[in-house]
């Protein structure tokens, strides 16, 4: 069976997808028994998660009571931190900047984003472009995953699994065919917490300078890690770089799709992004679009030592200059989380933290 594989990723490659799901869609590599028992794995993930996040049916909210079983519950709560309403010191303030791939510009590009309205979570995805030669938008794929994760905002605390978690349900919750990458962040005070997987990231910037950048997940040069629809030859989430990063007030986040790193060197964009906040003033959404014009137009250079040409040259390829793609930058700065007004009202009982 490797060798069938092999085969059909070696017909792929003679015919330039180097990325396999197209391929796959026009072979019929998938066959129905195949496809039964991954719909079937989906469907008891998707149940186990509902039970596990409480999303099936949710508890009734128990009246107040003065019984000693009222009084050990209450105890249960204050001793377990996980069941404590989650008190936000520091938010990512965010902005996005994105530009599509000039061939693409009509459809919206392939990339997709989500930034969570509370605060604390953002995530960024990459539609596989081979989906478009047998007719599919690989955009689809990416945006439904994308707002998918977006709303299991709603029933996730911030905590070391919650990136890990908003990336499952949306992959089990997308009907759409296709496949992407994924890059979900979520910050929980002092800890930025990140499951990455594909050539999708995110880099930490303080001060002006890169203190942490995550890895790409490569099979080989330009075949990413993916996820994606069932009758494609894709990877699972968990097999998702986990990466849990110390930060501070005033640091720079920034996630981005391959059409950044491919194109922009990780010490121009921890200076373009400083430069922006310090010295200009500018806010995340401003920096965003700064750092993402700066990547189309590095983008379009045929002169420029890209990275991706910089990476294909040490294989051996020939190849020069930038590399056009969908660009897509989320750039967040960490800051004081606002204050609640005396008199509001308290928040609702959290779900358990992840």
């Amino acid at each position: 069976m490797a060798g069938y594989w092999r085969s059909i990723l070696s017909s792929a490659r003679a015919f330039g997808a180097n990325r396999p799901a197209a391929l796959l869609l026009g072979t019929a590599a998938v066959s129905a028994g195949v496809w039964a028992a991954q719909t079937e794995w989906r469907r008891q993930q998707q149940r186990s998660l509902q039970a596990a996040s409480g999303a099936t049916e949710p508890s009734p909210v128990p009246h107040a009571s003065s019984s000693p079983a009222a009084t050990a519950e209450a105890a249960t709560v204050d001793s377990d931190p996980r069941l404590r309403a989650f008190v936000p010191r520091l938010v990512l303030e965010a902005g996005a900047g994105m530009i599509p791939h000039p061939a693409k510009a009509d459809r919206g590009g392939e990339d997709a984003y989500f930034i969570c309205d509370r605060g604390f979570a953002m995530g960024v995805a990459d539609g596989v472009g081979g989906w478009a030669e047998v007719g599919v938008d690989p955009g689809l794929y990416s945006r439904e995953l994308m707002r998918h994760a977006k709303a299991a905002t709603s029933s996730c605390e911030p905590g070391p699994h919650c990136p890990q978690h908003l990336m499952e349900v949306a992959y089990l919750s997308t009907t759409a065919r296709g496949s992407s990458t994924a890059c979900i962040l979520c910050l929980e005070n002092e800890r930025l917490h990140a499951s990455n997987l594909g050539d999708s990231g995110f880099m930490v910037i303080r001060d002006g300078e890169l203190v942490f950048m995550s890895p790409q997940q490569q099979h080989e040069f330009n075949f990413p890690y993916q996820i994606g629809s069932p009758d494609s030859m894709s990877d699972t989430p968990q097999v998702a770089q986990r990466f849990s990063v110390e930060v501070r007030q005033g640091d720079i986040i920034v996630a981005a799709t391959d059409g950044l790193f491919d194109n922009v060197y990780p010490d121009e964009a921890a200076s373009l992004v400083s430069a922006s906040k310090q010295e200009r003033g500018e806010n995340a959404q401003a920096a965003a679009v700064t750092l993402a014009q700066f990547a189309r137009m590095r983008a379009a250079d045929p002169t420029h030592l890209s990275p991706f040409a910089y990476g294909a040259q040490q294989l051996g390829y020939r190849y020069f200059g930038g590399k056009m793609d969908d660009i897509t930058v989320l750039c967040a700065y960490v800051a004081e989380a606002p204050q609640p007004r005396s008199g509001s009202p308290s928040p609702p009982p959290p779900s358990a933290r992840l």
